[in-house]
């Protein structure tokens, strides 16, 4: 189980000229996550941000288990 902004990337947003949020994650990662979900590894994200960058990177790396916009991520865990 892990969070995304931080974790996955390093942590800071950018915003376009539309306002929209950007994030940037870095490839070596996302290789080492797709390596475990091969391996048939469960992973999990939990996020307390709502991000569709992050539900597509995920979908990408193979990741099943994506919970996003909860405070309480032991919680949301459980």
């Amino acid at each position: 189980m892990l969070d995304v902004d931080g974790v996955l990337t390093d942590g800071r947003l950018y915003y376009g000229l539309r306002g929209e949020a950007l994030k940037v994650f870095h490839v070596r990662d996302g290789a080492g996550l797709k390596q475990l979900c091969a391996a048939g590894m469960v992973v999990a994200v939990i996020s307390g941000r709502r991000s569709p960058m992050t539900r597509r990177r995920c979908r990408e790396l193979g990741i099943r288990h994506v919970i996003q916009g909860v405070a309480d991520k032991q919680g949301a865990l459980q």
